[in-house]
C-alpha cells in the first residue's frame, strides 16, 4: 500500500457499529485503515463511482447483502467485497462468494485482527485474480490469433481448452471437447499414440516434437507438425500437457517427392554409369572396327600400288645388274671410273630401299600413334608412293608447301594414307591427264568457318592455330547431287570394279580421328578441291599466316 491507509468503503444499516468498527482495526496494528461508512446501497455504489475505494465491506444481514452484492460487482468489478454478518448461514455464504464476494466472515467469530488480515487478504485475492483474468485474457487471444491448433489436457488425458482452430479441426465446440479424450474424437490406434505421446511428456518433462499421421473426424489423412510441451501451475506442479499442430502435409509430401526424385535420380546414375560403360566398351570396339577398315582399305590400295612400286624398283635394280657387269668384263678399269659406277650402284640401293620401306611402313597395321609431324614430309612421302602412276597417268604434280610450317599431332602411316587416297582418286578422275595440285599454310582462325568443313565448329575456336593442306586436280569433278554423298560409305562415282567405295569414309574417319574435318568441293576452273584442316601443336614462335576471317587464299594461283 506503500504506507498510504487502505480505503475501506463500509456499508451498514446502523450506526451504532461503526466507530467501535473502526477503532477495532486500528487496533488490531496489521494495517492503516481509512474507513467511511454508508448507510444506503445507492449512497455506496454513488461513492464507488466518485473516489478509489480499496475494498468494500458489507455488514448486512445475509440477505440484503446477496441483494446489494451484484449491483456493487457491477459497478465497481476491479474492487474486493468482503461480507461481515451478525448471522451464520452456511447457503448464504456460498452464494455470496459464487456472487464475487472475496470472503464471508461472521461478526461473532472474527476479532479485530482476523477482519484486517481478511480485508488485506481480499484485496491481494482480487489483484491476484484479475492479473490471472488478464493473463487468461492475454492467452486466449493469443492462441486464437495464432494460425495453428492449440490444445491442453490434465494428467489423465482429459481436455481442458482448444482453440477456435482446433475446435474446427475437431468440429465440436469447447463445450462438446473439455473432458473429452482422443478416443472420443480419432481412431483408436491414433489416439492411443497420441496418449502414449503425452505420458511421454509427463513422464520426462520434457519437449516432444514429430511430424506424425493425423486423421480428421471425417477421414481426411493429413500430415501435421506436433509440438508437445509440459505445463505447470504457479506453483511449478506439473498439472498436464499442452500441445500445438499444423498441416504440412504438402510440405511432407513434396519432400517425400524430392525423397523418391533423389532415390531415383542415384538410380538412373547408376544405370547410366553402367550404360557409359558399355558404350565405352562398344566405343573401343567400334574404334577398332574403324581402324580394321582403314586397315583394309590400306591394304586395297597397297594393291593398286604394288604393280608401280614394282616398276619403280625395276631401274634401280637394273643399274646394280649393268654396275656389276661392268664391273665383272671390263679388263682396264680406271679408279675414276669405277668410283661413278659404285656411286651410281649405291644411289640405286638407296632408292629401291625408301620406295620399298615406304610400302612396307604404309601397309603396316598399328593403333592410331599420333606424334608431333611436318605435314609436308607426309605429302613428300605420300607424291613417292603414287609416283608411278602419276607418271602413267600423264598427271603432273605441282606441290606448293609453305616453309617454316607448324608441327602436327599425326600418326605418319595413317595420314600416308589419306593423302594416297586423295591423291588416287585426283589421278582416276584425270583419265587424259592433267595437273595435281597439293598446297598447304598456316593461319589462326578469326572465326569458324563452315566453308572449311561442315564440322568445324564442333572442332575449332576462333583463335585457335591451324594447318590446311588442299589436293587439287583438273579433272571434271563431281556432278553437284553427288558431292552430299561422297563421304558414305560404298558410294562411289567410279566404274564397277575401280575402287571399294570406302576411300573417302575411310579419309574422314581417319581425319576426325586427329580431330581434324575434311570437306570437298569443285573449282571454278573444274576439277575439284579437297581440303584438311588440323589443329597445330607447338610453341606461338612458328610462322603462321594470318588472314582474314572470310577470306579463300590460294597460294600460287
Amino acid at each position: 500500500m506503500n504506507g498510504e491507509p487502505i480505503q475501506v468503503l463500509l456499508l451498514e444499516t446502523t450506526a451504532a457499529g461503526a466507530a467501535p468498527l473502526e477503532n477495532q482495526l486500528d487496533d488490531a496494528g496489521v494495517a492503516r485503515f481509512a474507513l467511511e461508512r454508508v448507510g444506503r446501497a445507492e449512497d455506496a455504489i454513488d461513492r464507488l463511482e466518485k473516489n478509489h475505494v480499496d475494498v468494500v465491506l458489507l455488514h448486512l444481514p445475509p440477505d440484503q447483502a446477496l441483494r446489494v452484492l451484484p449491483s456493487v460487482q457491477q459497478r465497481a468489478p476491479s474492487v474486493p467485497v468482503v461480507v461481515l454478518t451478525d448471522e451464520e448461514n452456511e447457503s448464504a455464504a456460498v452464494q455470496a462468494v459464487r456472487g464475487g464476494a472475496q470472503d464471508y466472515l461472521i461478526r461473532s467469530k472474527t476479532d479485530a485482527r482476523t477482519l484486517a488480515h481478511g480485508l488485506r487478504y481480499a484485496i491481494e485475492r482480487k489483484r491476484a485474480e484479475e492479473a490471472l483474468q488478464k493473463s487468461e485474457a492475454f492467452y486466449h487471444s493469443l492462441v486464437e490469433s495464432l494460425p495453428q491448433n492449440i490444445f491442453r489436457k490434465d494428467l489423465l488425458g482429459r481436455f481442458t481448452f482448444g482453440n477456435g482452430r482446433f475446435c474446427k479441426e475437431i468440429g465440436k465446440s469447447l463445450d462438446q471437447i473439455v473432458e473429452k479424450t482422443d478416443f472420443d474424437f480419432f481412431p483408436a490406434d491414433l489416439a492411443a499414440k497420441y496418449r502414449a505421446d503425452d505420458q511421454g511428456v509427463i513422464e520426462s518433462g520434457k519437449a516432444f516434437e514429430v511430424i506424425e499421421e493425423h486423421v480428421t473426424p471425417v477421414g481426411e489423412k493429413l500430415y501435421v507438425q506436433v509440438i508437445k510441451t509440459p505445463v505447470h501451475d504457479a506453483a511449478g506442479n506439473l498439472i498436464g500437457t499442452q500441445g500445438i499442430f499444423w498441416d504440412v502435409s504438402e510440405r511432407f509430401r513434396s519432400e517425400e517427392q524430392l525423397k523418391q526424385a533423389y532415390a531415383d535420380l542415384a538410380a538412373k546414375e547408376a544405370e547410366l554409369l553402367e550404360t557409359m560403360k558399355l558404350l565405352k566398351a562398344s566405343h573401343e570396339e567400334l574404334i577398332q572396327a574403324q581402324l580394321q577398315l582403314i586397315q583394309a582399305e590400306k591394304l586395297e590400295s597397297v594393291g593398286r600400288l604394288a604393280a608401280g612400286v614394282a616398276h619403280e624398283v625395276k631401274n634401280p635394280l637394273a643399274i646394280l645388274l649393268m654396275g656389276l657387269d661392268y664391273l665383272a668384263e671390263a679388263e682396264t678399269r680406271e679408279p675414276a671410273a669405277d668410283q661413278d659406277v659404285m656411286r651410281a650402284m649405291r644411289d640405286a640401293v638407296y632408292r629401291a630401299d625408301v620406295i620399298v620401306r615406304g610400302l612396307v611402313d604404309f601397309s603396316a597395321n598399328r593403333r592410331l600413334d599420333a606424334i608431333p609431324q611436318d605435314l609436308n614430309a607426309m605429302i613428300q612421302r605420300s607424291l613417292l608412293l603414287v609416283k608411278h602412276e602419276l607418271v602413267g597417268a600423264h598427271v603432273a604434280a605441282i606441290p606448293e608447301l609453305a616453309e617454316d610450317l607448324p608441327p602436327v599431332l599425326l600418326d605418319p602411316t595413317k595420314i600416308q594414307q589419306v593423302f594416297v587416297n586423295l591423291f588416287m582418286n585426283a589421278i582416276q578422275a584425270m583419265p587424259r591427264g592433267g595437273t595435281l595440285t597439293v598446297r598447304t599454310r598456316a593461319r589462326r582462325l578469326q572465326s569458324v568457318e563452315r566453308d572449311e568443313g561442315s564440322r568445324s565448329a564442333e572442332r575449332f575456336r576462333a583463335g585457335d592455330r591451324v594447318v590446311i593442306a588442299e589436293v587439287e586436280d583438273t579433272g571434271t569433278g563431281i556432278p553437284p547431287d553427288k558431292l552430299v554423298k561422297v563421304f558414305d560409305p560404298f558410294f562411289t562415282t567410279k566404274p564397277t570394279g575401280r575402287g571399294t567405295g570406302l576411300g573417302l569414309t575411310v579419309t574422314r574417319k581417319i581425319v576426325e580421328l586427329h580431330h581434324g574435318v575434311v570437306s570437298i568441293a569443285n573449282r571454278d576452273g573444274g576439277g575439284a578441291r579437297v581440303t584438311l584442316m588440323f589443329k597445330a601443336h607447338g610453341s606461338e614462335s612458328h610462322a603462321i599466316q594470318r588472314e582474314p576471317a572470310q577470306a579463300q587464299a590460294h597460294p600460287g594461283r
